[in-house]
């Protein structure tokens, strides 16, 4: 087991709460949309990113990836639940359905960023990118649900 600096952990731990943030997102929205096959998919989804960040966190363990997350992390996650926390509470379909795919992209480019970030790591890096190919599906998925439904 070999130790990694900081550099290559922040990443991770980024995602990690970026993965927690989406898992509660999801969970919300489920509760709020008013449409079954819609709440079920979210449900799943956010098992998914309960899943990966599991996932994470073995890493994290693993390769002994040190534990700090930048405050302007922190920052803009809570800013961004915020806002999603916001778009919930009004309900709307339409609203709720955006903030979901906004998010899955945000999670993509977040992803991007750490496999660009993590050099030497093939092991993590195998993982991430099986982790976007997740996202990318949940992502179809949502748009081509609200697509055929007339969003």
């Amino acid at each position: 087991m070999r130790n990694v600096n900081q550099n290559e952990g922040q990443p991770i731990h980024r995602l990690i709460a970026i993965l927690d943030d989406a898992k509660k997102g999801y969970l919300n929205a489920a509760e709020k949309i008013k449409d079954e096959v819609l709440s079920l998919l979210f449900e799943n989804f956010a098992y998914q990113k309960s899943r990966y960040s599991n996932e994470l966190r073995q890493l994290v363990n693993r390769f002994n990836f040190s534990s700090s997350i930048d405050q302007f992390t922190l920052s803009l996650l809570y800013r961004t639940w915020t806002d999603l926390k916001a778009t919930f509470k009004l309900g709307k379909r339409e609203n709720i359905i955006q903030a979901c795919i906004k998010g899955e992209e945000t999670a993509l480019e977040n992803y991007t960023a750490a496999i660009n970030q993590i050099q030497n790591n093939y092991e993590v890096k195998v993982v991430l990118e099986q982790q976007v190919n997740g996202i990318r599906t949940v992502l179809n998925t949502i748009k081509e649900y609200t697509g055929k439904t007339g969003m």
